[in-house]
């Protein structure tokens, strides 16, 4: 009898983002019903659809990305999850980040379901705005209590256990950033340019403003895709630049693709912000699935990579003429770039796949889900 999982996520970039695609498509391979609530803050999606062996549920309400008014928006969206989680009744529930969790855990407890923390980021250590120190450490308070609370905890990097404090989880495991190999050709498009992609968060912690004038300074191209709290301001600098161009969000095939005929992939995280540190994103396992130079910040889980693995080049996150230093040194010398993006692709086989995570992710859910009065309490959902 198949197990009735239930994945939450607050938003849906680009329809449905690739470590959910991956989770989800892993469970609903290994035989269990999966469903997928999401916000659709866009009003790009259907609010009800089955596509991929998944059956995803919308709140469709346009929210502005970034803006204060957000946070009055978000009762209603706990509320559309709450009551929707009930009406599947799940065997588990898969819940993203803690402002699903806020509404996830009562209603999964109340389904008698299991629940599952997957912190794609801790959010006290990752908001940015000016918040006080006694709202942050009240934010911290209770991220921890539901790491405690939960089932089983998620985190790409165990490195970010200490994060959580004094608060210990009652299962922890590790599931990398880590893409699936799609056999893809890192063959250059324009072997005449030097083309930089970054694909992800447009925001002002992300370096963009200096890898513009870096760009600028050497006569490399740059391509940004995604969107982010500070597209307003930050869109100025890259759509007004001779070197960079803007691609908006485009979706994750797409990314692969502008990797794939990409020269390197810049990862620029600030390490000031405390959830920077811990970062370690996809778009870097990307790089070395297509065997493509990586640039990063020092002061980082990500400069710790690249350094073990010789993939890439690691700056002083803001510090411009490092960053420029580096660019021309990757520019002059292709066999550079290609020895280090033969050293990624190496780690990725060997380690960086997503078939290396399936089977801890399976094996997870296989112990939580073991108890055959859990398995047969209900009939599968229609």
């Amino acid at each position: 009898m198949a197990v009735r999982i239930v994945f939450v996520r607050s938003k849906s970039p680009a329809g449905l983002e690739p470590r959910i695609r991956k989770e989800a498509g892993t469970l609903a391979r290994a035989g269990h019903e999966v469903h997928v609530i999401l916000w659709d803050r866009e009003l790009a999606h259907p609010a009800e659809e089955t596509r991929e062996g998944l059956r995803f549920h919308r709140l469709r309400h346009r929210a502005p990305e970034g803006r204060p008014e957000l946070a009055f928006l978000l009762p209603r969206w706990w509320s559309f999850l709450f009551f929707r989680i009930l009406a599947l009744r799940p065997h588990a529930v898969h819940a993203v980040d803690f402002d699903t969790m806020i509404a996830a855990y009562p209603a999964g407890r109340i389904a008698g379901a299991r629940v599952v923390y997957d912190i794609f980021d801790f959010y006290a250590e990752m908001v940015t705005a000016p918040i006080s120190p006694r709202l942050r450490a009240l934010l911290a308070n209770a991220e921890r209590r539901m790491v405690a609370m939960a089932d089983a905890v998620i985190t790409p990097d165990l490195r970010r256990s200490v994060q959580f404090g004094s608060a210990r989880p009652r299962r922890l495991i590790e599931i990398e950033n880590v893409p699936d190999d799609r056999g893809m050709s890192s063959r250059p498009t324009d072997p005449d340019r030097f083309v930089v992609f970054y694909g992800g968060m447009i925001a002002k912690d992300r370096g963009l403003v200096d890898l513009v004038a870096a760009c600028e300074a050497t006569g490399a191209v740059l391509l940004v895709a995604g969107h982010g709290p500070d597209e307003a301001e930050l869109l100025t600098d890259i759509e007004s630049s001779p070197a960079a161009s803007y691609l908006g969000t485009i979706p994750y095939e797409e990314v692969l693709e502008r990797t794939a005929t990409g020269s390197a992939v810049a990862a620029l995280y600030d390490p000031r912000v405390p959830n920077n540190r811990f970062a370690a994103p996809n778009k870097i396992f990307e790089a070395m699935m297509l065997a493509k130079p990586v640039i990063v910040s020092d002061g980082t889980i990500a400069a710790d990579i690249v350094r073990e693995v010789g993939c890439g080049m690691v700056v002083p996150f803001g510090d411009r003429e490092a960053l420029k230093r580096a660019l021309e040194s990757l520019m002059l010398s292709p066999e550079t770039c290609a020895a280090m993006g033969a050293r990624g692709r190496a780690a990725f086989e060997s380690r960086y796949n997503w078939k290396a995570m399936e089977p801890r992710l399976v094996g997870l859910y296989g112990e939580l889900l073991r108890s055959e009065a859990l398995r047969d309490k209900r009939k599968p959902h229609e």
